[in-house]
């Protein structure tokens, strides 16, 4: 072959290569999404592990959530009561405020309280094997959430 011809396939070769390119960022406007996203999933509370060794383990997982919106927002459930509040997430750092909640009488194993409580003292999110993990200030526990 010519060199010119080879040069024009090169050329074509390369242009070829940055169109594909070009088109797949198109697909995903502003990125690809973030699987460590928390936002839109239902997270259950599967435990939270204290320093002192101690553990929280709601006997229904499914009676003890919190739903991250992507505006802000979060609504939970803690066994029999719904509750309402807000978040702020910068980089790994999270904080929770519930700023409202239903007052109905859980039966006397729940542990409703605690849950509340331990949220309102998150202060760092991860992730770990598709769980969702919220360290509580002071080092005093990790909650560890479910999908």
């Amino acid at each position: 072959m010519k060199p010119k011809t080879l040069l024009r396939l090169s050329l074509l070769g390369s242009t070829v290569s940055l169109c594909l390119i070009i088109s797949q960022s198109l697909l995903f406007a502003g990125g690809p999404p973030d699987p460590e996203d928390i936002t839109g999933i239902e997270w259950e509370w599967v435990q939270s592990l204290y320093s002192n060794d101690a553990r929280a383990l709601p006997a229904d997982p499914t009676h003890y959530t919190i739903t991250f919106k992507p505006d802000g927002m979060l609504n939970v459930r803690a066994d029999c009561n719904r509750a309402g509040g807000t978040y702020t997430v910068k980089e790994q750092s999270i904080a929770v405020k519930v700023t409202h909640s239903t007052m109905a009488m859980c039966p006397p194993d729940s542990l409703d309280g605690k849950f509340l409580k331990d949220l309102g003292a998150a202060t760092i999110y991860f992730f770990k094997d598709g769980y969702l993990y919220l360290d509580l200030k002071y080092d005093s526990g990790t909650m560890k959430f479910r999908p």
